[in-house]
């Protein structure tokens, strides 16, 4: 029975390596596809570029994505999810409205910087997928949007009324996502700088208008 036991323990771990290789694999196609998508544009790259980019064969490509809407599919996918990754569960653990105002914020911008061309793909080329795949990501989108939400419609003074909220959480994504127009991460403003200014300006902002 202990013989059983190891040779189940060693197939699954041979498994769990395989998994791992080829989520690898996967990744390095996908990270090159991002930055060619997102300076290049999603139309003019071809499967050949991303081959080229990734330092693979387009057969091995092609073994791991069946089409060039499945890469950009994993791209933007990937990226929601790093978004929403452990968001609600953290979110529990603060109490005050500002402070998880200020995580989101820190979150956000924390996973532009370190993963701007899949953040620029996600906000430029989404649209070019097809609808089956643009749904499940817009479906996303809606989850990460409505936690955001919630936690801004708990802000001192917002008024309750579902389309300020609305109007409020779209205005700080705006805030969040226009940096990838300008935005050098690199530069000398730093990516923690910037998550401050962001809150600071949202918030105050925020106040003032609630006082009118």
């Amino acid at each position: 029975m202990s013989e059983l036991f190891a040779m189940a323990s060693t197939a699954k771990s041979r498994s769990q390596k395989t998994a791992l290789k080829q989520l690898k694999t996967k990744t390095v196609i996908a990270g090159a596809a991002a930055e060619l998508f997102s300076t290049r544009g999603y139309l003019a790259t071809s499967i050949d570029d991303i081959a080229e980019a990734a330092r693979i064969s387009k057969g091995k490509v092609y073994y791991y994505f069946k089409s060039k809407a499945e890469i950009l599919h994993f791209v933007c996918s990937k990226y929601v999810q790093l978004d929403l990754e452990n968001l609600e569960e953290s979110l529990k653990q603060k109490q005050d409205t500002l402070e998880k105002i200020r995580y989101i914020i820190n979150h956000h911008i924390s996973h532009y910087t370190t993963h701007t061309f899949a953040a620029k793909t996600l906000i430029k080329e989404a649209y070019s997928l097809p609808q089956k795949y643009l749904k499940q990501v817009k479906a996303m989108e809606r989850q990460y949007f409505e936690i955001t939400a919630n936690v801004i419609s708990q802000f001192p003074g917002v008024n309750e009324r579902k389309e300020i909220v609305t109007t409020l959480t779209f205005t700080l994504y705006g805030m969040m996502n226009w940096v990838y127009s300008w935005y050098d991460p690199k530069g000398r403003v730093k990516p923690n700088e910037l998550s401050d200014l962001i809150f600071r300006i949202f918030t105050s902002g925020i106040r003032y208008g609630m006082l009118k």
